[in-house]
């Protein structure tokens, strides 16, 4: 293999792993818009009775919550205007915890609201332990809180 052969292939494996990481933080940045947005149709949805809303949402959040591991590898900060703060790569294991946390409070969120009758105050402290779960992940991981 020529030096002028080697240069090329390492330069399109830098390429692609750029192209990677864009994906994973474009992925990561509309699951979080989409949370947020999960997160409003819930508190509108809890006030209205509608607890298919809820579990529906809810479930949409568990999901994304349990990719959120993967859409952080390393080296994918993203650029100048990214939110996101060194500490999660280097407390990796706690950022781990803390989105298998939101997982699980979001499925059980989701659990509570399409049982057969669903209690509104049970939805609502369920409802209540997801949006801490945001908080106490963001505070530690996301710039501006």
């Amino acid at each position: 293999m020529t030096t002028k052969h080697l240069i090329a292939l390492i330069l399109g494996g830098l390429i692609i792993s750029a192209a990677v990481a864009s994906d994973v933080i474009s992925e990561r940045e509309s699951g979080f818009k989409a949370s947020k947005r999960a997160v409003a149709t819930i508190k509108d949805a809890l006030a209205d009775g509608n607890m298919t809303t809820v579990a529906a949402s809810a479930k949409t959040m568990a999901e994304f919550a349990e990719r959120i591991p993967s859409l952080f590898p390393a080296g994918s900060k993203g650029g100048f205007f990214s939110a996101a703060k060194e500490d999660i790569w280097r407390n990796f294991p706690d950022f781990v915890q803390k989105s298998k946390n939101f997982q699980s409070n979001a499925q059980e969120l989701a659990t509570l609201a399409s049982s057969p009758s669903p209690d509104k105050a049970a939805v609502s402290a369920a409802f209540a332990k997801v949006t801490e779960n945001c908080k106490t992940c963001h505070q530690p991981y996301k710039k501006g809180w």
